[in-house]
């Protein structure tokens, strides 16, 4: 949301100098690009402004933005007098609905005693889509993603649902760094959480639908009442480093380690060029050397070998069709070869 103040502070300024050029075409294109970045913002004096140089210049026929409704469908003014809906009011009421909804299991419409985890991503999946500041570009559509966002991350943990089942109203706070206001050190709050806005949801939303794991935090901090509190310390900032590099580490080492070619490659590429086919249909290459000796045609050698391929292919074919069918949800993509290739994988079991 800062961002989006920040643009709008530097449309205002090109609308004073538009203004001041004379130019009151584009100066009412930078106002009404700047309230619809920022609502709050205060652009009634340059509407008067543009309203004196059009009595100063009649020949000029633009129409002056109307700002005046903040229920309706928001639309964007042409100079032609034409316009284009920016979102719906079904955007506009699911935006309201979440926001005005506190409990987590009201937010993603669950009943809390009957609800499973699948419920829950099915739940996230629907909504997630719907407030998505991508496709919704409703007035706080974006808190409303970070609010079915922290929804999701909360129940879709059994350890933290449970923790939120047994507090009730008095919910756990997750301390993250907080933003202080300038007269004093009370922190914002949504609903016993610090909202300090480093929910990064957009990360939880690209693990889910592309890698399908739940990011973890690295402080919780759970308050039971006046007298019990339980506190969980992540990783501190230098070990949290450490795990990060971690992978370079061992990429470095593997490069000092007496390298092994792989036996067997999917792709035909010197030197896997003789082809072999498991018994599902599986074809797969392997070096023409000492194959047939080290892996003789039947020897438990040899099947454990074809197993081990066919379950790497599996688990190749199941990724891609997952990315698949969410680049097909977003129109991304209109075939999925990686899913055709899986049901015929699966049906010759």
């Amino acid at each position: 949301m800062d961002g989006n103040k920040d643009e709008a502070k530097k449309c205002l300024k090109i609308a004073e100098d538009s203004i001041q050029c004379g130019n009151r075409e584009r100066a009412l294109k930078f106002l009404n690009k700047a309230r619809r970045l920022d609502p709050s913002i205060e652009i009634d004096h340059l509407l008067s402004q543009t309203d004196a140089s059009q009595s100063e210049n009649p020949s000029s026929n633009v129409p002056t933005p109307d700002f005046s409704s903040e229920n309706g469908p928001r639309r964007r003014v042409s100079s032609s007098g034409g316009s284009s809906v920016a979102y719906s009011e079904e955007q506009v009421t699911i935006v309201k609905e979440i926001k005005r909804k506190k409990d987590y299991y009201e937010i993603l419409g669950l009943e809390k005693s009957s609800c499973s985890v699948e419920d829950v991503r099915k739940a996230y999946r629907k909504l997630s889509l719907k407030v998505h500041p991508d496709k919704n570009k409703a007035p706080g559509a974006e808190d409303a993603f970070k609010m079915v966002s922290k929804a999701f991350q909360c129940l879709s943990d059994e350890e933290s649902r449970s923790r939120y089942d047994l507090v009730g109203s008095e919910e756990p706070v997750y301390e993250r760094r907080a933003h202080r206001h300038a007269g004093g050190a009370r922190m914002n709050t949504f609903n016993g959480f610090y909202d300090d806005g480093n929910v990064d949801a957009e990360e939880i939303f690209r693990n889910f639908f592309f890698g399908g794991m739940r990011p973890a935090t690295t402080t919780t901090h759970f308050s039971f009442g006046p007298r019990v509190d339980v506190r969980y310390q992540g990783p501190t900032g230098w070990l949290r480093t450490l795990i990060q590099l971690l992978p370079v580490i061992l990429i470095l080492l593997l490069n000092f380690l007496p390298s092994s070619d792989p036996v067997y490659s999917f792709s035909k590429s010197y030197p896997y060029d003789h082809r072999l086919t498991t018994q599902r249909g599986v074809n797969y290459y392997v070096k023409t050397g000492k194959f047939e000796q080290e892996y003789p045609i039947n020897s438990p050698k040899h099947v454990a070998l074809e197993e081990k391929v066919e379950n790497d292919y599996f688990s190749i074919l199941s990724h891609n069709c997952r990315l698949e069918l969410q680049q097909l949800h977003w129109g991304y993509r209109r075939e999925t070869p990686n899913c055709d290739s899986l049901k015929q994988f699966q049906a010759a079991a």
